[in-house]
């Protein structure tokens, strides 16, 4: 399972080369006109997020290798946190218009997310200083410039401005309850059991058949994330590879993304047999 998901994160690596993002963003934006070529901040969040999210993955990679359970969960949950925006945002920007959505509400679901994600952040780290009203007002401003620049109409009064970590990961299948599962028993959370199971929180290895499932488990999920983050990555444009984007990054990535899924499958049956001697995970009673 380490293999699949450092043959993953590899490939985030080359996603997030190439939409070309060296030095953070004020480096990024420095040589780009955003107004000539907006969709180039589109590429620049992506970059940024895959950056975050290829580091804690490399930091998943370590804690696997040292069987340090609690590290290998509280990085994994930063992984997530990054794989679910990541899929939003592309899902929203590229997919959605005129397929699932229309394109304004496409745009103005991304727009309230980064809205809310901007309250939120600001909120928490002014500590009070600037008024909520105030931060609204602020995000609304830039919001609605960001529209009139491209010629959309004026966005709609945004009801909800909560964001919680956990709101990240709802794009991702079952994301909501396995970032749950992280928080509340890896991360002094109230289900915590320090004494009991590895898989509840515990430290103390009490079953090692039990060890080797939980990091089986965690791992298994988070590298189908992490290819499908990939996957959702490939789709977004940049200038020049238009006519190849096909063949050099989308293709790819899918065939990555079946592969993971089909080669973890089969890993986690095999384990489960190994374990139980059924294939159902049953335990036989001869």
């Amino acid at each position: 399972m380490a293999e699949l998901l450092t043959d993953a994160v590899a490939m985030t690596h080359k996603l997030e080369r190439r939409l070309d993002v060296t030095g953070g963003w004020c480096e990024a934006t420095a040589d780009i006109d955003i107004n000539a070529d907006p969709v180039a901040t589109v590429g620049i969040a992506g970059a940024l997020l895959l950056r975050k999210a290829r580091i804690h993955t490399v930091a998943v990679l370590r804690a696997n290798e040292t069987s340090n359970l609690h590290s290998l969960a509280v990085q994994m949950r930063s992984v997530l946190e990054c794989a679910g925006q990541v899929v939003f945002l592309y899902q929203n920007l590229i997919i959605a218009p005129d397929l699932l959505m229309s394109r304004e509400n496409a745009i103005a679901a991304v727009g309230n997310r980064l809205n809310a994600d901007f309250y939120q952040a600001l909120r928490s780290r002014t500590r009070g200083q600037i008024s909520g009203e105030k931060l609204r007002e602020m995000a609304i401003d830039a919001q609605t410039a960001a529209a009139a620049s491209v010629g959309a109409a004026t966005p709609k009064q945004q009801k909800a401005w909560s964001l919680n970590q956990v709101d990240k990961t709802a794009t991702l299948e079952k994301g909501h309850e396995w970032y749950s599962y992280l928080s509340d028993h890896f991360t002094h959370g109230k289900l915590a059991d320090w004494k009991g199971l590895s898989w509840r929180g515990g430290v103390i290895s009490i079953d090692m058949v039990e060890d080797e499932f939980t990091f089986l488990g965690l791992m298994s999920y988070l590298v189908d994330q992490v290819a499908l983050m990939n996957s959702a990555a490939a789709l977004c444009p940049v200038a020049g590879d238009a006519n190849d984007q096909w063949d050099r990054w989308i293709e790819p990535t899918l065939v990555q993304l079946r592969h993971v899924r089909d080669s973890s499958k089969k890993l986690v049956d095999a384990a489960r047999i190994a374990a139980t001697g059924q294939p159902d995970g049953s335990t036989r009673t001869d």
